[in-house]
């Protein structure tokens, strides 16, 4: 297949992520015979840096023959927002003939959609209204998050607005401009509906009803995990009738010897990003009370995000006297041996995520790990057995964890053994892969013979 791949990061440049499995999974469908078309943003170019709308024109562009960098995002990961009609018109109407240029240059048999963050929501309109099966890959939040937030489909679509707003908007719409307007850069989700404030408005911010985004058909969609596709599903679209196919690890890059029973557990290891439910206030705390009893543990921190939280941590754990090494997220070949520097593996994260992906890549390099409970998905991870837990937040019973595996090295190594067996028989990257690629080929074919 030609398969187009439309994503808002792609390495190296990756903002504060470190998400690697956009190119993963391309460059493993591209050794597989497909021929694929990258088409993301112009983020980390140098002449892209805090743009606004005014500099929107193709000199920011790189182009090679895999990967198209002319997307423009707005508002995200530090750059400016856009404001202004005229302004966000150019924006959005850069974007979709950027989209549409793309569609018509390559000529895909498939639009394979990854994170759309930061970028246009247009753009799914123009994805619908052209003549190529589209299949969606939801590997984090952004659905769930920012289409009602939309600055260009809000601005027509919100009912409750400023009085100049209003006046200006239905200038243009008697005089027929937003039609006109519509052609390139989508304003109508469908036709004849001018509104739709039970998406679009504040006012109903207490929340949705299922199926309240109905108009937005997303007939193709898979998802990273359960917890990803519920969050999207209660944020109002029709999504049920999608798959869940996890990532998977590549565990010809992440493996390692499961440590003998015999081997001291010290050093403790997390791996995330650093975010206000990064859980690892919780961990530093946990750490504080293992040692007041004695024990002799050090906590590694792996992981780039929020300054400010970085700095609330680093003075937690100065204040604590807790020996706690920061290091920033480096490249992703050198993760497996950052696990394998170390003895066990710490998941403290708070809050859903779309792919517990870290404590995965821990059990196969061989660590024990020890997750919260109440975020780290059910049927990736089974306490006691392939794991330990702790319920979100208590710095206690997570401290008494540590301790189990300090004291009870039989147990670190039995769940080492356990967890790095279970990655290798059921969360194989190849796998994912292999599933990903049947469910883009069955889009193909169900439009094909639609």
């Amino acid at each position: 297949m030609k398969i187009l791949v439309v994503t808002n990061l792609f390495p190296p440049h990756l903002a504060d992520t470190d998400d690697f499995r956009c190119q993963n999974v391309t460059d493993a469908l591209r050794e597989r015979g497909h021929t694929i078309r990258v088409l993301t943003s112009t983020f980390g170019l140098a002449s892209d840096s805090g743009h606004t709308a005014r500099n929107v024109g193709s000199s920011a562009d790189q182009l090679d023959a895999v990967v198209q960098r002319r997307l423009r995002l707005n508002g995200v990961f530090g750059l400016e927002a856009v404001g202004g009609l005229g302004d966000l018109r150019e924006l959005e109407a850069r974007n979709n003939t950027v989209l549409r240029e793309a569609i018509t240059e390559f000529a895909p048999d498939l639009v394979h959609v990854w994170s759309l963050r930061g970028v246009s929501k247009s753009i799914l309109l123009t994805l619908r209204r052209a003549s190529v099966p589209v299949a969606f890959h939801v590997s984090d939040t952004w659905l769930a998050d920012e289409l009602r937030e939309d600055p260009w489909l809000s601005w027509w679509h919100r009912e409750t607005v400023p009085a100049m707003h209003r006046i200006q908007r239905a200038g243009l719409e008697l005089s027929g401009q937003r039609t006109k307007w519509d052609v390139g850069t989508p304003t109508f989700i469908e036709p004849g509906t001018s509104r739709l404030p039970t998406i679009f408005d504040p006012s109903t911010d207490a929340g949705f009803k299922p199926n309240s985004f109905a108009e937005f058909q997303l007939r193709r969609i898979h998802f990273s995990s359960p917890a990803l596709q519920t969050a999207t599903a209660q944020a109002g679209f029709r999504v049920a009738h999608g798959e869940v196919i996890h990532s998977g690890v590549d565990t010809q890059a992440f493996h390692g010897d499961v440590k003998p029973a015999t081997a001291p557990v010290k050093k403790f290891l997390i791996v995330t990003r650093l975010t206000r439910d990064c859980g690892v206030h919780t961990a530093i705390e946990a750490l504080r009370l293992v040692r007041a009893k004695g024990a002799k543990a050090t906590l590694t921190i792996h992981g780039r995000g929020d300054s400010e939280v970085q700095a609330k941590l680093r003075t937690q754990a100065v204040q604590g006297e807790v020996p706690v090494e920061f290091r920033s997220s480096g490249s992703q070949r050198d993760l497996p041996g950052v696990y394998r520097a170390h003895d066990a593996f710490l998941h403290p994260v708070e809050g859903e995520e779309s792919f517990v992906g870290a404590p995965l890549e821990a059990m196969a390099c061989g660590l024990p790990v020890i997750v919260n409970q109440d975020y780290a998905a059910e049927d990736l991870f089974r306490s006691g057995e392939s794991c330990l837990s702790f319920p979100s937040g208590d710095s206690g019973l997570l401290a008494n964890r540590i301790l189990e595996l300090i004291q009870t090295p039989n147990l670190a190594c039995h769940l080492a053994q356990v967890g790095q067996n279970e990655v290798l028989s059921r969360y194989q990257f190849t796998t994912a892969v292999e599933q990903i690629e049947r469910y883009l080929e069955d889009t193909v074919s169900q439009w094909q013979s639609a």
